[in-house]
């Protein structure tokens, strides 16, 4: 027993870390790195950063780094040697890219990234296989990369205002997927095969340019709040009386004269919207007389 204490003693006077630190939190940059092995979070949320500099890979143990709200254009390389990080926030900046081995923070949990000048996401952001919250929206992205469907933890997606046209079909592999949000997009069709999505519970893509939904998505089996406003369809699948946990249904805004039969199955609906389409009078008493438990507003 005092061997083990006096080599606890011994470690303790070597890691001025240790026996210094009055805190693990840090508000400026040259603060931490005057005691790099001791932070384990830094804020520097709204300091007018213009970059950061290299020497930020010295803070080994940092897991939150926030840098938000600041008016950085570009993410140091070697950032990605930060291996404990956990969550990353730059939003809110003017970052045109984002570094190409950003899939190197293998244990990055949350990575938020809105409201920058972003066109891509680099491939290797598929190798970041502990991403469980990816906030993205506000930038300027055409297309996601195909290895997006290698995040296999990811349960929150929001890539909403932004340029999309199409969406990759591995996105469909995502199966603890929960929350997904694209609306504000230009979509025109969706991947053909959803029904991996088997943990979704709201998807959201108003205001797109969709035409018509593939029939994979009834397969969502967990599927409650569905946002469909502001497109181009002209008929809603019949394979959406499979979304036995569906309880809210919005279609504003698009070319609908009808209301699949198959919606009388979900017990579980309590509301549909659907104004601003083209239901006749006799079509709005149909589905009232079809859902007489549901809320329906015309």
């Amino acid at each position: 027993m005092l061997t083990i204490l006096v080599v606890a003693l011994q470690f303790l006077q070597g890691n001025t870390c240790l026996g210094q630190c009055p805190t693990k939190v840090s508000f400026s940059l040259p603060g931490a790195l005057r005691q790099p092995a001791c932070v384990t979070e830094l804020n520097l949320r709204g300091q007018n950063l213009e970059l950061l500099p290299g020497n930020v890979e010295q803070l080994r143990r940092l897991r939150l780094l926030f840098a938000h709200e600041n008016h950085l254009r570009h993410l140091p390389d070697n950032l990605v040697q930060l291996d404990s990080l956990r969550v990353l926030f730059v939003n809110k900046n003017s970052l045109l890219d984002l570094p190409p081995t950003i899939g190197n923070l293998r244990r990055l949990r949350q990575l938020q990234i809105e409201q920058n000048m972003l066109t891509e996401l680099p491939p290797s952001i598929g190798s970041l296989d502990s991403l469980r919250y990816l906030m993205s929206a506000h930038n300027n992205f055409t297309s996601l990369p195909e290895q997006v469907g290698q995040l296999t933890q990811l349960e929150y997606c929001d890539v909403s205002h932004n340029q999309l046209l199409f969406l990759p079909a591995s996105l469909g592999r995502l199966q603890n997927l929960r929350y997904v949000y694209l609306n504000d997009n230009k979509l025109q069709h969706l991947p053909a095969r959803l029904e991996g999505l088997t943990q979704l519970e709201e998807l959201n893509l108003s205001n797109n340019q969709l035409e018509e939904l593939p029939a994979s998505l009834g397969r969502c089996r967990n599927l409650k709040v569905l946002i469909l406003s502001g497109n181009q369809l002209k008929a809603l699948p019949n394979s959406l009386g499979q979304l036995q946990a569906l309880e809210m249904l919005i279609v504003n805004d698009n070319q609908l004269t009808a209301l699949p039969r198959s919606l009388r199955k979900l017990k579980k609906l309590k509301t549909v919207i659907v104004k601003q389409n083209a239901f006749t009078p006799a079509a709005q008493r149909q589905a009232e007389t079809a859902l007489p438990g549901v809320k329906l507003y015309f």
